[in-house]
């Protein structure tokens, strides 16, 4: 590492220098150094999959309702709820008042007042603890659930604009260090916090943790290879991220409680701290900056990806069956999904790709909505398209972002792949406000989805093909994709 470092010092040192040959002279297209940044970077999606996801298992569907008084303490569970809840009522805080009906079971229930519920209690069948039943996150509180999700997705959108800029500016280790230890440590104190609002302070901060390192590590499986292990190797990078998914669903079958996740998800995050040792400079950026030291960017590109993969994401606990399974299996599929994307886009192109898979994706969202809910075991047919349209969705993502990464130079592809990202982080903030549309009528959430998936479809039109062209080192080079 001694000598890379030496040899690349002389070569910034000249004027007129291709950051692009020259880095690859001195470190070749695909040696033992860049398999392994390339796994280090790559099992960074890990954690990033545990945090952007995880609302699933902190927040689960969890049914409530109105705790007994202490009159009808000898009363079971079943026969207060069937006596003292309205039925078909829209706010289950309320109740038939208790003082009148422990003395008049048999009156008309119409001709009992409603009064407030004083507390609830929660089915913890299968979950022990969630966000939801330590807070009371229900009835006129149910929106800060949806309120948790898109701080998540306001922090990684943040988080992904600041640390690229500071990459670009002053290189790619320091800023992914400091992100990797930010989150890691937030993580350890939102498993303890007992305020929901302290809770949420230090979940933005998480979020703009996961944000940074998302970019900044993308960024550096990009910038470490050469040849046609730029195609192949920012593809792979992606695939952990469903096995993240697989791992979390595992822990969280086991632990059953959002706080014993979240610690364990911290635990494990804390591995990363060894990066500090093991990671270097990114020998492109030094290179880069030696000629020019103005972080170029600039936003050109509007997709629509973060919002059907965080809906649909999140919309699986309604598709049907178990809920541990089906994010399980969407892990499996991710990974699945990306190893077919780095066959197909090595000979069709990146936008023949995209093309391909978003088909795909909003093909089976329509499927889904045609098939009746609990009409087949299990919803098996439903569930053989959301994993299949979840496969379309888990070939598009990495795609766009090994495109998006070659339409911006080196000195502004943090910032720029930061930039583009935006609009899928804010997409993905309405995700939880979409999924809740299925209360409104059931399958809504599919429609948009279908009508969003096709609409990427014409955005991505007159976009340039990258494929087989070297990546830009200045504007005017990125600026010749034209």
């Amino acid at each position: 590492m001694g000598n890379l470092l030496l040899n690349l010092q002389l070569i910034i040192s000249g004027d007129n220098c291709d950051a692009d040959n020259l880095t690859f002279k001195v470190v070749g297209d695909f040696g033992k150094w860049q398999l392994w940044i390339s796994i280090y970077m790559a099992m960074i999606k890990l954690p990033l999959a545990w945090y952007q996801l995880n609302i699933i298992f902190m927040a689960p569907p969890q049914q409530f309702w109105c705790a007994k008084p202490e009159s009808f303490a000898v009363w079971t569970d079943e026969d207060w709820r069937q006596i003292c809840c309205p039925k078909n009522e829209e706010h289950p805080r309320l109740i038939f008042d208790p003082e009148i009906l422990i003395f008049e079971l048999n009156m008309d229930r119409s001709l009992i007042p409603l009064v407030p519920c004083p507390r609830f209690v929660y089915d913890n069948s299968v979950f022990n603890r969630t966000i939801t039943s330590d807070w009371n996150l229900v009835c006129s509180k149910h929106w800060l659930i949806h309120f948790t999700q898109c701080v998540m997705m306001w922090g990684v959108l943040v988080g992904g604009i600041i640390f690229g800029v500071v990459a670009d500016k002053y290189g790619r280790k320091y800023p992914l260090m400091i992100g990797i230890t930010l989150q890691c440590t937030m993580s350890y104190i939102c498993s303890i916090t007992t305020s929901y609002w302290i809770f949420i302070i230090n979940w933005s901060l998480l979020a703009v943790a996961s944000g940074g390192i998302g970019i900044i590590s993308f960024v550096i499986s990009m910038e470490v290879v050469g040849g046609k292990w730029r195609t192949i190797m920012p593809i792979v990078y992606q695939l952990p991220f469903g096995l993240g998914n697989a791992v979390m669903a595992l822990l969280a079958y086991w632990l059953r409680d959002w706080r014993k996740l979240e610690f364990a998800l911290a635990t494990l995050s804390s591995i990363y701290l060894i990066y500090w040792l093991l990671i270097p400079e990114s020998p492109r950026w030094l290179l880069a900056t030696g000629r020019n030291k103005k972080a170029l960017g600039r936003y050109i590109i509007l997709f629509f990806t973060g919002l059907a993969f965080y809906t649909f994401s999140q919309y699986l606990g309604l598709i049907g069956g178990n809920i541990f399974l089906a994010v399980a299996m969407s892990g499996f599929i991710y990974i699945a999904g990306g190893l077919t994307c780095i066959l197909i886009i090595t000979k069709a192109g990146r936008k023949t790709t995209i093309y391909i898979y978003q088909v795909i994706s909003s093909l089976c969202f329509f499927f889904i909505i045609l098939i009746p809910r609990d009409f087949y075991a299990n919803d098996w047919p439903r569930l053989l398209f959301a994993g299949l349209g979840f496969a379309g969705l888990a070939g598009t993502v990495p795609a766009l972002y090994l495109y998006t990464g070659e339409l911006y130079p080196t000195l502004g592809r943090n910032a720029g792949v930061a930039g583009v990202t935006t609009f899928a982080r804010i997409a993905s903030m309405v995700a939880p406000a979409v999924v809740s549309l299925d209360d409104v009528r059931p399958d809504l959430p599919l429609i948009l989805l279908t009508i969003v998936s096709a609409a990427q479809l014409v955005l991505l039109a007159p976009l340039p093909e990258t494929k087989d062209r070297p990546l830009p080192d200045t504007l005017d080079q990125a600026e010749q994709f034209k």
